[in-house]
């Protein structure tokens, strides 16, 4: 294995270790209360202010109890049947 494949398998690693905590405890569902701005856009639909406006929710309130509460970000409520299914509260 050459050089730069050794670099490529690092950086892979390196990557998934850094997204373990929001989406590896909950199943493979990304977790509101630890996901930060860029795990969040990874989900369909969602840019930088749907992730931002919940991730400044989560701050202003304090940790999300349940999923429906994304219902209450104007931002994300016109994607909240898309997402319900992808996202838990842990």
């Amino acid at each position: 294995m050459t050089i730069s494949r050794w670099w490529n398998v690092l950086l892979a690693l390196v990557v998934g270790v850094a997204l373990l905590p929001a989406v590896a405890a909950a199943g493979g569902k990304v977790n509101l209360n630890t996901a930060t701005v860029e795990e969040l856009k990874k989900l369909p639909e969602m840019n930088d202010a749907r992730a931002i406006a919940i991730v400044n929710h989560r701050k202003s309130t304090g940790e999300f109890i349940q999923v429906e509460e994304l219902e209450l970000i104007p931002q994300v409520k016109p994607i909240y049947a898309k997402l319900k299914d992808l996202v838990v509260v842990e």
